[in-house]
């Protein structure tokens, strides 16, 4: 069902709930008011026939009817009933077949009036003393005029239920086309924007109404659409350039191999030439599976308390025996006491990568290869700074630096594939961390990464 329809559907049905409660309302006060009405008459009718009867005692039924029809009209079908103390009937106006019982006597004795119900009669019994007489009078007559109008009033509410709810359903059809028209709009510009067109945007209408907010949703999704396309296509292509280079340049030192024959040293050094450039597709290939482990769900599931204090260590240890040249200080803060405070959830194998990045960087980017890491516990979790004394980064590309394959300008003539800062990002947000980085050119670069504590 199309959205337009079930709004009218639900509207209709809450409207004809709405009248229905207020027709069923009027209806039953017209009812009770029609009861309470013909009771009073009821009532007045039996204390003019027993107050006429007891000033006038003695007097023959028919005079009681003559001198009575000088008085207010009769009601339909009235029969007035008057009994003694004994439950003997003294007077009855007419013979309509009604009964009256015994207990019904009693019952008005006991609460001094009260209505009764005979087929198409309603009955008032009440209750009259004086200092000689107990009597007990019933007034019993039909509304018929009552019923007549009950009844009229019950036909016309329901034809202007039904024709009120035939208006409601086609306002509604109306009202919600109107309603809906905007959402209309936003989807069929919304369908014709492709990955030709990805530029374009929904208008903004100036309004702060629910609309206005779903087309700035919209064109805020269809920013980072874009600019994560744009991160694909960068890193597609500077994925085929990093690994095209090592395989062109591995294809060319074999073609030259096979173009005639050398001496045997001359295949080691083309054959060792040749490893290392397969250790360099390795290394970026080996980055890469990171980045893809760095993102997945999967590896958050199987996170473990590790000791950052480990991962430290490990680091430095790995860093050193790559690099005799290398310095690596690690500094702990003395006011850690419990071992355990230094824990976090996390993948130990990931921590490594994320601070031997940290660590390799510093002390290839320092003219003294050496670097410095400084672990502290924080409100909330343990931060870690690294910082070194090198060439810096200049401020313009700070937050360049954590995009996939992206190399700062000064940093050109040093080896690297620009694919460790985005393994650390990636790696450090999966643990649900933050990284930062500080950076003065010339003076050195601060990277601060903050994790929770297990």
């Amino acid at each position: 069902m199309q959205i337009r329809s079930r709004l009218t559907l639900q509207f209709v049905v809450i409207v004809a709930l709405i009248q229905l409660l207020a027709s069923l309302a009027i209806y039953f006060v017209s009812a009770s008011y029609r009861e309470s009405r013909f009771y009073e008459q009821l009532k007045a009718s039996a204390m003019n026939r027993t107050v006429l009867m007891m000033e006038v005692e003695g007097l023959e039924p028919e005079r009681l009817q003559e001198l009575r029809a000088l008085g207010a009209a009769e009601l339909i079908g009235e029969q007035i009933f008057i009994y003694n103390y004994k439950n003997e009937l003294l007077y009855c106006s007419s013979d309509t077949g009604l009964q009256i019982s015994e207990a019904m006597l009693d019952e008005v004795r006991l609460n001094q009036e009260r209505r009764f119900e005979q087929g198409p009669y309603e009955l008032a019994g009440l209750m009259f003393a004086d200092r000689y007489n107990r009597l007990v009078v019933f007034c019993a007559a039909r509304d018929e005029a009552g019923f007549m109008q009950l009844q009229y009033l019950r036909r016309v509410l329901i034809a202007v239920f039904l024709m009120s709810l035939l208006a409601v359903l086609l306002l509604a059809w109306v009202y919600a086309g109107q309603a809906l028209r905007p959402i209309s709009n936003i989807m069929q510009k919304v369908s014709k924007i492709t990955f030709v067109n990805l530029h374009e945007r929904l208008e903004d209408r100036g309004s702060q109404d629910e609309l206005s907010q779903l087309a700035a949703t919209f064109n805020s999704m269809l920013d980072r659409i874009e600019s994560s396309l744009a991160m694909q296509r960068n890193f597609v292509a500077n994925a085929s350039h990093e690994l095209r280079t090592p395989l062109t340049a591995m294809q060319g030192q074999l073609e030259v191999l096979l173009l005639k024959k050398r001496d045997l040293n001359a295949y080691k050094d083309g054959v060792q030439s040749v490893l290392e450039d397969i250790r360099r597709l390795t290394h970026i290939s080996n980055r890469l599976l990171m980045l893809a482990q760095a993102d997945s769900a999967y590896t958050a599931r199987l996170f473990r308390p590790v000791s950052l204090v480990d991962v430290l260590w490990q680091s430095q240890a790995a860093i050193q025996a790559r690099n005799a040249t290398a310095l690596v200080h690690i500094t702990i803060d003395e006011v850690i006491e419990n071992a355990e405070a230094l824990q976090v959830l996390g993948n130990e194998q990931l921590l490594i990568t994320v601070f031997q990045n940290l660590l390799d960087n510093g002390v290839k980017y320092s003219p003294k290869h050496e670097v410095f890491a400084d672990l502290r516990l924080r409100e909330g979790g343990i931060e870690v700074k690294v910082r070194d004394y090198g060439i810096g980064i200049p401020p313009a590309e700070l937050e360049q630096v954590f995009q996939p394959f992206y190399r700062s300008s000064n940093a050109q003539e040093i080896t690297g594939h620009g694919i460790g800062l985005s393994l650390v990002e990636r790696i450090v947000r999966l643990h649900g961390g933050e990284v930062h980085v500080q950076s003065v050119v010339r003076k050195g670069t601060t990277f601060t990464v903050f994790l929770r504590a297990a």
